[in-house]
């Protein structure tokens, strides 16, 4: 798979996790610790993943990477983030969308998507 060398940014490591039924997946994963939040980007890697994508289980993510790197729901700006697949068809562009969740019994509920631009995430991972 040919991707941008710019996605090197927004991801330091593969995240196997286990998706809809179980199904083994995988992530880019980008965990950045800031003063009074914690970054968390997510990458959705198409082709290398068998599994279940980043949007399709967010809730469940976000929850398992907060419990299992010790981050607090509160502190928690989680990103979702699909690099360019350099086609000319406009939903295979580079996209980054913060997803801000209801926590309900300690359960990540009623994902809503914000769309940020690749400036606004730069901004933030390197304040």
């Amino acid at each position: 798979m040919k991707m941008s060398t710019d996605v090197n940014l927004y991801q330091d490591q593969l995240y196997d996790f286990k998706g809809l039924w179980d199904v083994p997946s995988i992530c880019g994963l980008k965990i950045e610790r800031k003063e009074n939040k914690i970054i968390i980007i997510v990458t959705d890697l198409f082709e290398e993943n068998p599994g279940t994508s980043i949007t399709e289980w967010n809730t469940k993510l976000a929850k398992e990477l907060c419990d299992k790197f010790e981050i607090n729901y509160e502190s928690l700006v989680f990103i979702e983030h699909t690099p360019n697949k350099e086609t000319k068809l406009s939903f295979n562009r580079e996209s980054f969308f913060q997803v801000k969740f209801d926590i309900i019994n300690d359960k990540f509920d009623n994902p809503q998507w914000i769309e940020m631009t690749k400036e606004e995430v730069d901004k933030l991972i390197t304040e």
